[in-house]
């Protein structure tokens, strides 16, 4: 394996690899995951008098990507800290491979889901490699070292997530949206077979975008999920299986994001009028114009 990620280092300063061949042939190094089910049932969460969720009801299979949509304050990032077992909800209950997720220790769940919060970063002026290792952490006991597996792992992350040239740069001297991708590595490089990640897109130029989304379905072929917060709807429409919209604390609309995204859902949840364009056998969808008073 070590020969191998040398000589893929080799081919990349030739040339020979394209992003997206590179993106390819370095996933293909990555171990297929262990299945995985998760199950939020009717998580509530209350602060005070205010409901922040309010029986709020969703799944990730194995192999999926599913998309998590809704309005800047309607608890998106608040359900995925309770679904990483990071807070905990006032009601109901999150179910990780048929066993309650309270119940399980906190390595045993790092090793099965990788969380990238929103706006992730590192003030520390320590280097994109080293941020990436982080992600080795539940994986490491508190009396071993960094082994040659770990720099593999972190290896295939950064070459996945185009990061690889950033290796020796200060994370602090990195753009956003390099950062971001380097967040993104970190998040890979533990071989979880589910992420939960908080508008991970954000801050990424259009390429880079759509490198990303194309990475998470890429790994949902090889049975790696991903639950993924977004607020660009037509990178959800196009590359989501599933969404789920999150209005003022609860699921207003679920299902494939023609049905999930369909034109009440995109007035009265977001305020906007949408133009849909069949195109092959998916259905792009385009915020067009603001929703008519």
């Amino acid at each position: 394996m070590i020969k191998t990620i040398a000589k893929i280092k080799f081919l990349v300063m030739e040339g020979a690899f394209t992003n997206a061949n590179l993106m390819s042939f370095s996933l293909a190094l990555i171990s297929n995951p262990a299945s995985i089910s998760l199950d939020a049932k009717n998580i509530s969460l209350y602060d005070g008098d205010k409901i922040l969720l309010e029986v709020v009801t969703l799944s990730v299979g194995t192999g999926e990507v599913v998309g998590l949509l809704g309005p800047n304050g309607s608890g998106k990032s608040t359900l995925l800290k309770i679904l990483a077992c990071i807070s905990e909800p006032s009601e109901g209950e999150v179910i990780l491979n048929g066993k309650p997720i309270i119940g399980l220790d906190r390595k045993s769940i790092a090793q099965m889901i990788g969380y990238l919060p929103q706006g992730a970063n590192s003030e520390w002026p320590i280097s994109a490699r080293e941020v990436v290792m982080l992600g080795r952490i539940p994986f490491l006991s508190s009396l071993s070292k960094i082994s040659a597996a770990d720099h593999i792992a972190v290896n295939k992350a950064m070459l996945a997530t185009d990061t690889a040239h950033l290796t020796k740069r200060a994370v602090t001297t990195l753009s956003c949206g390099e950062r971001m991708r380097v967040m993104l590595a970190r998040a890979l490089t533990g071989d979880q077979s589910l992420l939960l990640l908080d508008e991970p897109v954000t801050g990424l130029d259009p390429r880079h975008q759509l490198e990303a989304m194309i990475l998470l379905n890429q790994l949902a072929m090889t049975g790696r999920s991903s639950l993924v917060v977004l607020h660009d709807i037509t990178l959800a429409a196009r590359f989501c299986r599933r969404i789920y919209v999150l209005h003022q604390g609860m699921i207003v609309s679920e299902g494939p994001p023609s049905e999930a995204l369909d034109i009440g859902i995109m007035a009265s949840v977001f305020g906007i009028e949408a133009r849909f364009i069949e195109e092959d056998k998916d259905v792009l969808i385009i915020p067009w114009s603001l929703q008519k008073s």
